[in-house]
């Protein structure tokens, strides 16, 4: 039971690494320890069925901590309070991805093997973890950088399962030297140690070389405006005020002279059927003016989750493809019919569009809902790959007012560098922010504030990005593998 309980503590204290704490210099001391761990003798001696146990007690009780706020959305209706706890079956489920990484590690006898064999099993975990059943990357280790306004433009370089594996190789490379330490001197102990160094100094010439890049030209100005209404949940979810919504809405593009005002997921209070249904709002703007605002809208018996571009002369929709298992659908709904009040009667349909919308002033929008800002691999493709902006809209109010609506912040700027395109992020109860392309957070609107953030924007014209090459992790990782394979086997002959 004590070794369970140290596997317990490193587990803690890895989710402080993440956001709102982002207490990194942690990681050099817990994820070394996690590896004396695991090569511990006594730890060694038990069965794998223990060992897994270990890596699921570490899962679990980090992943408890990230994802502290997951029952909150049970908590909004009173209705579903009571069926809180079926949101730790998702702590569990995420859990036993690393109950796997330590039960491959018990077949690895090598020390050096297993050195270079947890960095790589943790990304491949996030990497099936993204991409089985619906999905869910948002416990991404690359996060953990998102806070520093240099480590995090390495995403740039190495996408986010690259930068994923770089954090992990940081914090475990003193593990190295404490085998130096214990005269376990051997050459490929000595080549890890240097590869490792060199890996290092290339990772901070990177961020280097992209802070004194040329600087870009601008494509153009932008006036824009944020609006974080900051309505509470239960009121949209109970459809309560929703005509003094509407005019609050209607008042704020009155008297508003900005080129583009943005408002949250979902703040369009009425069911759209018909994009005429919006030309009121149209018929408000001044020449040159647009709005963005999502909202519901019903086709042919489907809903959608809905981001609305209106322009003087043009509307325009974007239907959100990535849903919310649990949120936007509900998954065997005649068993789970009691969370309906969370979800609702009727399950939202997938988009099929492009991810694109251009406006008449020449500026292309990669338009994002929600939930879908945390799949980096889903967002961008040949069709937008060179747009000029990210606009992520959403509503937070489901996450509580702890550490979900913050850790949804930071997981969407890293798009913000990986993608090198600026963000204006916009959510109903926050955090909304205006990031510039290396990360930097310009302006914002803090959690639980209703206001109106004014601000002018230059958006750079062509930047390039490197995501056609962040799929080359997927060959660095299998090499990587192969070759601790071939050590564990060299070794232990």
């Amino acid at each position: 039971m004590k070794i369970l309980l140290k596997f317990s503590i490193c587990g803690f204290f890895s989710s402080l690494l993440f956001p709102p704490f982002f207490i990194l210099p942690l990681g050099f001391i817990v994820f070394p320890y996690l590896f004396l761990l695991l090569i511990n003798k006594k730890f060694l001696k038990k069965n794998r069925i223990f060992q897994f146990n270990a890596g699921l007690v570490f899962g679990i009780t980090m992943n408890f901590f990230v994802l502290f706020w997951i029952k909150e959305p049970f908590l909004v209706d009173k209705s579903t309070s009571n069926f809180a706890l079926f949101s730790y079956l998702l702590i569990i489920y995420c859990s036993l991805y690393f109950g796997l990484i330590f039960l491959l590690l018990s077949f690895i006898n090598n020390y050096i093997s297993k050195l270079i064999l947890i960095p790589i099993l943790f990304v491949c975990s996030e990497i099936i973890r993204e991409n089985f059943l619906y999905g869910f990357p948002w416990i991404s280790f690359a996060v953990i950088y998102s806070g520093n306004f240099l480590l995090i433009n390495l995403i740039y370089y190495l996408g986010n399962y690259g930068l994923s594996y770089f954090v992990i190789l940081i914090f475990i490379f003193p593990a190295a030297l404490l085998l130096l330490s214990e005269k376990k001197i051997t050459n490929i102990l000595l080549s890890y140690i240097i590869i490792s160094i060199v890996i290092f100094l290339i990772g901070f010439t990177l961020i280097f070389l992209r802070f004194y890049s040329d600087s870009p030209h601008n494509k153009l100005d932008l006036n824009i405006s944020i609006a974080q209404l900051n309505i509470s949940q239960i009121e949209k979810n109970k459809k309560i005020n929703l005509e003094d919504r509407l005019k609050q809405i209607s008042n704020i593009i009155d008297n508003n002279i900005s080129d583009l005002i943005i408002f949250a997921e979902n703040d369009f209070p009425y069911l759209i059927q018909d994009l005429d249904e919006l030309v009121f709002l149209q018929k408000k703007l001044k020449v040159n003016q647009s709005v963005v605002i999502g909202g519901i809208k019903k086709e042919n018996s489907k809903y959608y989750n809905s981001f609305f571009l209106i322009e003087k002369f043009n509307i325009q929709n974007f239907h959100k493809i990535k849903l919310v298992p649990f949120g936007e659908f509900l998954p065997l709904r005649r068993l789970l019919f009691f969370l309906e009040p969370i979800v609702g009667n009727n399950d939202f349909s997938s988009g099929t569009n492009y991810r694109l919308i251009n406006t008449s002033n020449n500026l292309s929008i990669v338009p994002i809902i929600c939930y879908e800002i945390i799949f980096s691999n889903k967002l961008l493709n040949e069709n937008n790959v060179n747009s000029d902006l990210l606009i992520n809209i959403t509503n937070d109010s489901w996450f509580g007012d702890f550490s979900g609506p913050y850790q949804h912040f930071y997981l969407s700027k890293m798009r913000a560098v990986e993608f090198n395109k600026p963000l204006i992020r916009v959510s109903n109860n926050g955090v909304s922010a205006i990031v510039s392309n290396k990360g930097k957070i310009i302006e914002h609107i803090p959690l639980n504030k209703k206001n109106i953030l004014n601000k002018k924007i230059s958006i750079p014209y062509n930047l390039p990005n490197l995501i056609k090459y962040h799929n080359l992790i997927y060959i660095f990782l299998t090499i990587l593998f192969i070759f601790s394979l071939v050590v564990n086997k060299k070794v232990n002959e």
